[in-house]
């Protein structure tokens, strides 16, 4: 499923007004990206080779590759993947990484750069500039910011896994969180769908849960690490009544 807003409210809240629910993901990725360049803008240059919850990623490596997959299309992105797969022995991690830090060499990847870079794509999504709103499994432009599903995903799980890392808090809106949650948990591994299925996610720091049968509970940011595989820790059982 490419497009999750229309599963949106993921919860069965009380009804209320849903009209502001579209397929555009502008706001929210401009949220997430203003978030994110508020932490690391101060951050010392030494704490960016900190190690991620991804491993053998830097801080630096996510930011990178976040940046990257913003402002990339789809075909060139389809192109880079492909070949850095076959460059890496097929090995999906290292192709990723090896994207991450191939991207941060060819332009200036100081930590200055790349937050300056980040805070040009929360600008351009805020703005809604042509192109800027659409989904990325349909028209994309080479000179817009990517703010499909997809894209929104990569931005939250950065947020989730460097807030983590750094140990500060990165705000991330409840639909954002929600939507990507869903999106994740429906693609995951067979591992972590192992842990999920038949069973209810719910955010206790958010208005948000989806699924049927008994109840995992944890934070947003708790449900989104375990399920894209920076933690190893799985949402809890809720409190029996």
């Amino acid at each position: 499923m490419s497009d999750l807003s229309r599963y949106l409210p993921l919860s069965n809240r009380p009804k209320r007004d849903e009209s502001a629910v579209t397929s555009t993901w502008n706001v929210e990725l401009a949220e997430v990206l203003t978030a994110l360049t508020a932490v690391l803008a101060p951050l010392p240059d030494a704490a960016w080779a900190t190690p991620s919850r991804r491993p053998a990623w830097s801080v630096h490596d996510v930011v990178a590759h976040l940046a990257w997959r913003l402002s990339t299309s789809r075909g060139e992105r389809w192109r880079t993947s492909a070949r850095s797969l076959a460059e890496q022995g097929f090995s999906a991690a290292a192709a990723e990484l090896a994207i991450a830090r191939r991207a941060a060499a060819s332009v200036d990847g100081t930590p200055t750069a790349l937050v300056a870079r980040l805070t040009e794509l929360r600008d351009a999504a805020a703005s809604g500039s042509p192109g800027a709103g659409v989904g990325d499994d349909e028209r994309e432009r080479d000179d817009t910011v990517q703010t499909g599903i997809s894209a929104l995903a990569e931005a939250v799980i950065a947020a989730a896994d460097l807030a983590a890392t750094l140990d500060v808090p990165i705000a991330v809106p409840e639909r954002a969180s929600g939507a990507v949650a869903l999106r994740r948990a429906l693609e995951a591994p067979t591992e972590i769908k192992a842990v999920t299925r038949g069973r209810t996610l719910a955010a206790t720091d958010a208005d948000w849960s989806f699924g049927h049968g008994p109840v995992l509970q944890g934070t947003s940011a708790e449900i989104l690490l375990f399920l894209y595989g920076r933690s190893d820790t799985a949402p809890r059982p809720a409190p029996m009544a």
